[in-house]
């Protein structure tokens, strides 16, 4: 019997230019910058201090989407899916279907997956650095509950919220809801208070409780919510260390912990150890480049710390990993009492990730800072002049870098009174005629294959109908002349689209780098790494 071809030879053809396309697209969109950043005592005095800065250096960090922060415990053990990462996962499915069936009405089902996110939550002790996810469950289950009838457990869901964050502040629950909420806001105000004292071995770990910095161990915390509280302690080279605390009211409790080493945490830790000083001299020295290496870092910052009585001294440098150069360079001195030292830290990291991420909108690569001499005068230091920490300040003048090699900018690390040369952030050039006709050609024949993908199911179908026709029906030819014209416009539209989408996608690869003269790859500034070879503007080379 004549049977009408079916082209599964274009299926083939087809999913594998549609893979080609899909794997070339990314190349158009830019990488985040795997950034390393740290702060290290110079000294023993300084290990307290440091681990306050480093604590503000990971928090303004978190900000900037340019920069992707390299965890070392991640990056050291290969990056492993950790079993918390797995039940964060499932508490965060958990609340997504308890937040439906609230909307929903279906209390019950409401309750239940609320309450098996919360306990997940729970159990997800070193992720927990932000706590707004379960506080979202808990009100919601608090809501559920208390729609339910069962207004003291909502009540008592609430008050267990309050511990946790005591403004917080429910948005959009019914009147009801809103009632239990006050009276269980003001049962929490009557409610006696306790204290804690965390330790950890070793000390000078950063202490975050409830997702909020509080201090450096050994601390003790007072005027705290009776109830379970979340205790986090992170420490350069040891696995985050994550878990409830019960705090009990009119009592003090104690929490020790002994944080376990990561994998090459003990090579990791010597390196920083020795990176401190290397900070303070010029290019980038031996330690700074196996720090990078070992982390596999494009960029590189890194806060050396002392401090003598009261004065903290803060001295930052960012580095390019790859071609193991200095960027910039800043300092500032704060006061380690009170909140002083993370605030003034915050804001010399704010100015050192701005130059690490090349964005000169933020204030240290335009604004700069400058070192407090104790007399209400400052000197000029790093990456260019402005106000000093505790001090008016008397800018210096901002030098222009002398011209480097090839016709590039020098980028020797400063001396004392001189700015830090920065590189330059890659000019935007907008989007090129060649991607504006390599994206069309992916369009249209995108468009192109999706037809033939239809035609390929038309024909199907038609060759099933053949197959169950008689061969006696008037309707056989009928069938079989269609099945062939729709399989034609299959084969028409897979290869043809296909082939239009292959053309885009070459024309992608292309125009997609950047154009260079024969006289600029002449003239290229080389870098030497290891290895033997070298990075050359445009590519590599044995």
């Amino acid at each position: 019997m004549d049977t009408p071809p079916l082209p599964r030879s274009s299926y083939l053809v087809g999913l594998w230019i549609l893979s080609l396309a899909l794997v070339a697209a990314p190349t158009s969109a830019p990488e985040k910058l795997a950034t390393a950043a740290f702060a290290v005592a110079r000294d023993p005095s300084g290990q307290k201090a440091a681990a306050t800065v480093s604590a503000a250096l990971a928090e303004r960090a978190a900000r900037i989407g340019r920069l992707r922060i390299i965890e070392p415990g991640r990056a050291l053990s290969g990056d492993p899916r950790t079993r918390e990462e797995e039940t964060l996962v499932r508490a965060r499915t958990a609340l997504a279907d308890g937040r439906r069936a609230y909307d929903g009405l279906a209390l019950d089902d409401a309750i239940a997956r609320l309450g098996q996110a919360v306990t997940l939550y729970q159990q997800t002790g070193p992720l927990l650095g932000d706590l707004s996810e379960l506080e979202t469950a808990l009100a919601f289950l608090g809501a559920a509950l208390t729609l339910r009838g069962s207004s003291d457990e909502g009540g008592s869901t609430f008050q267990e919220l309050l511990v946790l964050d005591p403004a917080y502040a429910p948005d959009g629950f019914p009147p009801t809801v809103m009632k239990t909420f006050e009276q269980a806001v003001q049962k929490q105000q009557k409610q006696a208070k306790g204290s804690v004292e965390i330790y950890s071995t070793p000390p000078y770990a950063v202490v975050y409780l409830d997702g909020s910095f509080r201090g450096v161990t050994p601390l003790t915390l007072k005027d705290l919510a009776a109830g379970t509280h979340y205790v986090r302690l992170e420490l350069n080279g040891y696995v985050v260390h994550g878990a409830p605390i019960e705090i009990t009211a009119n009592q003090q409790v104690t929490s020790q912990t002994r944080l376990v080493s990561v994998k090459s945490g003990a090579e990791l830790r010597d390196l920083l150890s020795r990176s401190g000083r290397e900070v303070m001299v010029e290019g980038m020295g031996t330690n700074l480049r196996g720090l990078a290496r070992l982390l596999v870092a494009d960029v590189l910052v890194v806060v050396s710390v002392s401090q003598s009585g009261n004065d903290v001294t803060m001295t930052g440098a960012v580095y390019d990993a790859i071609g193991a150069t200095r960027i910039a360079s800043d300092r500032a001195v704060a006061d380690a009492s009170g909140p002083n030292l993370y605030r003034d830290a915050g804001a010399l990291a704010e100015r050192l990730l701005a130059a690490a991420s090349g964005d000169k909108g933020q204030g240290g690569v335009s604004g700069g800072s400058t070192v407090n001499d104790g007399d209400g005068t400052g000197t000029g230091f790093g990456l260019s002049t402005g106000a000093g920490v505790g001090g008016k300040g008397t800018a210096a003048p901002t030098a222009s870098p002398p011209p480097g090699p090839a016709g590039g900018t020098n980028t020797a690390p400063p001396v004392a009174g001189e700015a830090a040369p920065i590189i330059a952030a890659p000019k935007d050039e907008g989007i090129r005629t060649g991607e504006i006709v390599g994206w069309s050609m992916i369009g249209a024949g995108g468009i192109g294959m999706i037809v033939g993908v239809v035609f390929a199911i038309l024909a199907a179908n038609t060759h099933a109908d053949y197959l169950a026709t008689s061969q006696a029906s008037p309707d056989l030819i009928g069938l079989r002349d269609t099945g062939k014209v729709q399989a034609l416009g299959a084969d028409l539209g897979l290869f043809i689209g296909g082939a239009v989408v292959a053309g885009g996608v070459l024309t992608l690869l292309l125009t997609g780098g950047p154009t260079q003269t024969p006289d600029e790859l002449l003239n290229a500034a080389i870098v030497p790494i290891d290895g033997g070879a070298a990075f050359v503007l445009g590519g590599t080379f044995p």
